[in-house]
């Protein structure tokens, strides 16, 4: 006799209907601490509950959320009241949360808010010590990892902002036990180097676990002691860290770090226009009142008598008209002369100015920059940007300068 062949949907449908009709199954109660908690726009709760050893799934619809008493969070130990069935789309089993109850904080979420008592309680979130961020920065400093969408968000929302800001990344990892030293090794780095007028720090988003680094107290305290202004821009809008409290500024996500870090360099730019223009028509408004001024005392000393004393006056209005103009002439050269010198230091803040200019830019492959014969060998291969363009080259020789070794 052959076996009969199930299609998955069946596999997944006769799973389910076993677990349903299971005595434990479907009325357990479940003690663990919350992870990966998000409220869905539908009002549904998704989250993980999870011991030492094990993970498991949750879901608690609109209906039950309305009566569960408390807002839950990551890190927070609760015990779950519900059935364990199968979604039959995934083939994943999890628990259909009915009624949920606060089971102390979890062991996360308590040095979260000790650590947070504690610095607070030292003066580093006041705000009497937060450093300005720089309102025309021409170098950003970057702290993330070198890969995943951050570092190609603020990228791209500072080049769309101002295409002639300079940015040099310092790349470390985001979580992990390492994480936290290569993080303070690139604050360190920038506030030696004194290159960079601000720095943003940033990660994406994720669960209380991968965002902890953020929350260690070293980080905090480097953060405290940089020279150099850092905007913090870790995970998403609702989650917040230690970090947060401790920088001069907190962005919701990193491509909003990028939009407070950097200046609209068009913006700037119709502003000055916009200046120039308005200084022009106040000159003009001055200067026609002036001359309509000049035309009512004409026309009073027209009913006064024509003697010495209407040609004195009127020498003296002559006069004036002419100190009027040539002051209001020597205003506005100033004031244009003053653009212009804007307009030339907003050009010569430009590395593509450079460029075109007859420079530049050497780089290995991975795109990090050569500044030293001592960083190559013979047959390494260079990438040579130009104004049009890069060429990759490849080393033949080497020629030091006299005097190096």
């Amino acid at each position: 006799m052959e076996k009969q062949i199930l299609g998955v949907s069946h596999v997944n449908a006769y799973i389910k209907q076993l677990m349903d009709k299971d005595f434990i199954l479907k009325n357990l109660s479940v003690q663990g601490e919350v992870s990966n908690f998000k409220a869905h726009s539908s009002g549904h709760l998704y989250f993980t509950l999870k011991d030492d050893e094990s993970t498991i799934s949750c879901v608690m619809f609109k209906t039950h959320v309305q009566n569960s008493g408390f807002e839950i969070e990551n890190g927070m130990k609760i015990i779950v009241l519900g059935a364990v069935s199968v979604y039959e789309r995934s083939g994943q089993y999890q628990i259909y949360v009915r009624k949920m109850m606060q089971d102390g904080l979890g062991k996360l979420y308590q040095e979260f808010e000790a650590l947070k008592k504690k610095l607070s309680s030292e003066g580093l979130f006041d705000e009497a010590t937060k450093k300005p961020i720089c309102k025309y920065a021409g170098h950003i400093g970057i702290i993330t990892s070198n890969t995943g969408a951050v570092i190609k968000d603020i990228v791209q929302v500072a080049k769309r902002r101002n295409p002639y800001i300079r940015m040099t990344l310092y790349p470390t990892l985001v979580q992990g036990p390492d994480a936290a030293q290569t993080i303070i090794k690139g604050i360190t780095y920038f506030n030696q180097e004194k290159n960079v007028d601000t720095i943003i720090l940033g990660r994406g988003g994720g669960s209380i676990e991968d965002l902890w680094v953020f929350n260690e107290e070293a980080v905090a305290r480097s953060i405290y002691a940089s020279v150099i202004p850092i905007i913090s821009a870790v995970g998403h809008e609702t989650d917040f860290t230690i970090s947060d409290f401790v920088a001069d500024l907190r962005a919701p996500t990193p491509s909003a770090a990028a939009e407070l870090a950097v200046y609209d360099y068009f913006n700037l730019q119709n502003n000055l226009n916009q200046f120039e223009l308005t200084m022009r028509q106040a000159m003009y408004r001055q200067l026609d009142l002036k001359k309509k001024r000049l035309e009512l005392l004409k026309v009073q000393l027209s009913h006064q008598h024509p003697g010495l004393k209407f040609e004195r006056k009127y020498q003296y209005i002559t006069e004036l008209e002419d100190k009027i103009k040539m002051l209001m002439d020597n205003i506005l050269r100033r004031k244009k002369h003053q653009v212009n010198l804007l307009e030339e230091q907003l050009k010569g803040l430009s590395p593509i100015q450079r460029l075109k200019e007859g420079y530049a830019y050497l780089s290995d492959l991975q795109f990090n920059k050569i500044i030293s014969v001592k960083q190559l060998k013979s047959n390494d291969k260079v990438m040579v940007t130009l104004s049009d363009g890069q060429v990759i080259a490849t080393v033949d020789v080497i020629d030091y300068n006299k005097g190096e070794v």
